[in-house]
């Protein structure tokens, strides 16, 4: 990948759990050049990884550093560990209330990724806190949040509480003090090109230690395939969802391989699963062993789809993934033309959360959702086919209007 910034580079060197001394002296080469350093705490901020920049820094070259640049990035760092320390604590407090209730809940991502990936629970950012729940408890989850002074974001009523259970995969809690948290029961939304099963992955949870307390998480399997879903679902627009895989990877010596891959062909996400893995071994180095390649090499289309991800990681923003962009995504990732015609199916058939806050319906009436949609979303598309047109007209050259 060819990045001609060296302020792109340096966030490249640093998104990583640790240094080798080629990197380290690399790094440290890197500095020693005219750089904005404006424009690098932007990008930093921008792609989540301060907490990086600033370990690897002041561990490698902190006489490189500004005095002015010194300060504030070690502000932002200040602030990210009070924040993970906070999120932490609560984590504690909310995983304690449903065990109090009988009520099983899985941390992932946040604390327990930060553990695992990185050994240190400051050294990644997030900003709110990722519970996996039974898919029949939700509604106890929902009450017992809300007795402890959390609320929905979005509030839903009751027609559209149970759409979203139906049609959904997760939902928003947050409190007065801005505590955020994404309760799931499913870890992508049924409209999706691949499913999890989320049976299996309880029964293959592991323990993590969280301020000397025992808790249970997904395996590291189980997470670096959420991780790589995840990713692709935003198409790996932020370098630090493509360190915390590479972190994960590296720190987690007994990763099952063969299992993770297996588990990905069940879910039919294999191109996802290796795009992600792609990204991290190439971008930032991370020891995929040569045996994941051999028996499936990174195809073109994996090639491809990463050479527009690095493409697209400095430019000056991200575009938002619409149903047409998100269709040639998936589509991208599917090898047969029955998985590519079921996936087109599911994906523009399956109701979203637009179409029953659009309209709510008692559970009797759900399966008209199926029947509205194709309504909703050519009343869409033909809308904002009407605004291109009319801007075109207006455009003094008559065709300059610009099509997305």
């Amino acid at each position: 990948m060819l990045v001609p910034r060296p302020e792109d580079q340096i966030l490249i060197c640093v998104a990583r759990r640790s240094l080798d001394a080629p990197e380290a002296a690399n790094l440290r080469q890197l500095l020693r050049r005219d750089l904005d350093w404006n424009y690098l705490l932007l990008m930093a901020q921008r792609h989540r990884v301060v907490a990086s920049l600033h370990y690897h820094l002041v561990s490698e070259c902190p006489e490189a550093i500004p005095a002015k640049v010194s300060s504030t990035l070690a502000r932002l760092n200040q602030e990210n560990t009070r924040s993970n320390l906070l999120l932490t604590g609560e984590l504690l407090k909310i995983i304690g209330l449903f065990e109090a209730h009988g009520i099983a809940a899985v941390p992932f991502k946040g604390p327990t990724l930060a553990l695992w990936a990185y050994g240190d629970v400051g050294r990644r950012e997030f900003g709110d806190l990722d519970i996996l729940v039974k898919k029949y408890d939700v509604p106890a989850v929902r009450k017992l949040l809300l007795s402890e002074g959390f609320a929905p974001r979005p509030e839903l009523n009751a027609a559209q509480q149970a759409a979203s259970l139906k049609f959904d995969c997760s939902h928003n809690f947050a409190n007065e003090r801005n505590i955020w948290l994404d309760v799931h029961w499913d870890f992508v939304v049924p409209s999706a090109s691949v499913q999890i099963d989320t049976n299996q992955l309880w029964d293959r949870l592991q323990p993590i230690l969280v301020n000397r307390r025992e808790l249970k998480t997904v395996s590291v399997e189980d997470l670096l395939l959420i991780l790589c879903l995840h990713g692709f679902t935003h198409f790996w627009e932020r370098l630090g969802w493509i360190g915390d895989v590479a972190a994960l990877i590296d720190s987690q010596k007994k990763i099952d391989w063969p299992l993770l891959l297996n588990n990905a062909d069940r879910m039919g996400s294999r191109r996802i699963l290796l795009l992600g893995l792609y990204l991290a071994s190439e971008l930032l180095g991370a020891s995929v062993p040569p045996d994941v390649w051999n028996g499936t090499p990174a195809d073109a289309t994996v090639m491809a789809l990463a050479d527009q991800v690095q493409s697209g990681l400095f430019t000056d923003g991200t575009q938002p993934v619409g149903i047409l962009s998100e269709l040639r995504l998936n589509l991208a990732t599917k090898e047969g033309k029955r998985d590519k015609l079921a996936s087109c199916i599911r994906l523009v058939a399956t109701p979203r959360v637009d179409d029953w806050k659009l309209l709510p319906l008692p559970g009797s009436l759900f399966f008209l959702y199926y029947a509205l949609r194709p309504f909703r979303l050519t009343g869409k598309y033909a809308a904002k086919l009407l605004r291109r047109s009319a801007d075109r007209e207006a455009s003094p050259n008559g065709n300059d209007g610009v099509v997305s």
